[in-house]
């Protein structure tokens, strides 16, 4: 897809963390930076944002919205929410700098949006979702093993997802089963 130009969406955070995250954001090209106080305010415009950098709390309290869309999103708050994409408070300026430039860079770079599954993915995750192990889903689909595995493999990058009570969750949220 290369994008041309990434818009940003800074959602629930303080003023402060707000424009230090504007302010780490201007040395990107081509970048949108927008700014709402709280998730009501943001979900109209939801569709307009390609990445988005929200509080701990606001993540927690709209999970149905960002669990599917964890690879862009970046959590602001207590370091006691460990997670590879979380800025806390013992974050140095560079670690910020290079977690939000990889973010950026990754939506340009993108060939398809992570939540877009294929219709067979889809249907190993029903059956993920199900509780069904690797071999009963390669039994039901007529395909082997090593496929299932692959597909496991496949919707676990494309969603951000590596669990599977995870993926059975972002299955029951998307109407998937």
């Amino acid at each position: 897809m290369n994008r041309e130009s990434v818009t940003v969406a800074l959602i629930g955070l303080t003023t402060l963390e707000a424009l230090g995250v504007r302010y780490m954001l201007l040395d990107e090209d081509r970048v949108k930076v927008v700014t709402y106080d709280d998730f009501p305010e943001f979900s109209p415009f939801s569709e307009s944002a390609d990445a988005y950098v929200v509080s701990c709390d606001c993540f927690v309290r709209n999970l149905d919205f960002f669990l599917p869309r964890k690879v862009k999103t970046v959590t602001v708050g207590r370091d006691a929410m460990k997670g590879e994409r979380l800025i806390g408070a013992s974050s140095d300026e560079s670690d910020i700098s290079h977690l939000l430039s990889d973010l950026v860079s990754s939506l340009r770079e993108s060939d398809e949006n992570p939540g877009d599954l294929s219709v067979r993915e889809k249907e190993v995750l029903r059956l993920i979702a199900a509780g069904k192990i690797n071999k009963e889903i390669a039994d039901e689909l007529c395909i082997s093993v090593n496929t299932v595995i692959s597909h496991r493999k496949n919707i676990s990058v494309k969603l951000g997802i590596k669990s599977a009570s995870g993926l059975s969750l972002y299955a029951m949220m998307n109407g998937l089963i």
